[in-house]
């Protein structure tokens, strides 16, 4: 190889390197883990347009309904000065006077928690627009076995002790069938866990900036009955496979959370 060209063409596989960590980094920034003893996953901080300055924490629905009480636990991750990160535990508000603050989606397992004022934290929520809508979808290209990214808490797992989400890869196991009125749902092949639910799936955009094509909600197991004399089992054996909902709907939740009276706050 021409000794001039070989540099050049390493500074471009780490650029292409760094752009591709970058899409990750942004996703990583806006997840988190929401922690209650009954009920722990993940979640993400989406933003709206200007003058909207609220934030909205999406997770799947079925978490926060099975959170008892008035708050949860967001755990936050501050930055400090030499690179290193620190968890930080913040209180929201989930409930007022034994009523939901969240907003749920009338047909799908999707909830949208509006934060009006601010966490405890600088946080570093995504813009709405990397929710990927049918359009944005469609441009994106994406079909069965194409690569997929999922950022979550398996089984409250947290990948450092400043309670970063855990990266894992996995492919669309099913299409991601349009239109999503009748297609809502598809199945994403990768090693899933309690505490996945809520977690953002996404790919990185054609603009290098990442593309939510939908959030966990389920897990899948096929489930083996065994009956003798005095017992019957049932073992259930994981599948590997993830139910994720179209980002569509995390779009529909967020603008109905909007024009909701309810505020989670401290």
């Amino acid at each position: 190889m021409n000794l001039f060209l070989r540099p050049v063409l390493l500074f471009l596989l780490a650029a292409r390197t760094a752009s591709a960590a970058d899409f990750a980094t942004e996703v990583v920034a806006a997840t988190f883990k929401l922690f209650h003893p009954d009920s722990t996953a993940t979640c993400f901080l989406v933003r709206r347009t200007a003058p909207d300055l609220a934030l909205y924490l999406v997770t799947a629905a079925h978490v926060l309904e099975r959170t008892k009480g008035a708050t949860a636990i967001l755990v936050l991750r501050e930055a400090k000065p030499d690179g290193s990160y620190v968890r930080r535990d913040h209180t929201i508000r989930v409930r007022r006077e034994g009523g939901p603050l969240w907003v749920r989606h009338e047909k799908q397992d999707v909830a949208v928690l509006r934060l009006v004022e601010p966490p405890l934290l600088a946080v570093t929520p995504l813009p709405v627009a990397r929710l990927a809508d049918e359009a944005q979808l469609t441009a994106a290209g994406v079909h069965l076995c194409s690569a997929l990214f999922v950022l979550t808490y398996p089984e409250r797992f947290e990948a450092n002790g400043a309670g970063f989400p855990v990266a894992r890869q996995g492919i669309f196991a099913s299409p991601p069938l349009l239109p999503v009125k009748t297609h809502p749902v598809f199945l994403a092949d990768f090693t899933t866990f309690a505490g996945d639910s809520g977690g953002p799936v996404f790919i990185s955009g054609k603009d290098e900036h990442p593309l939510v094509v939908g959030v966990v909600l389920a897990k899948h197991f096929h489930e083996e009955r065994t009956k003798g004399e005095l017992e019957e089992r049932i073992i259930r054996h994981p599948l590997g496979l993830g139910s994720v909902l179209h980002a569509h709907y995390v779009r529909e939740t967020i603008e109905a959370a909007a024009q909701s009276d309810g505020a989670g706050t401290k």
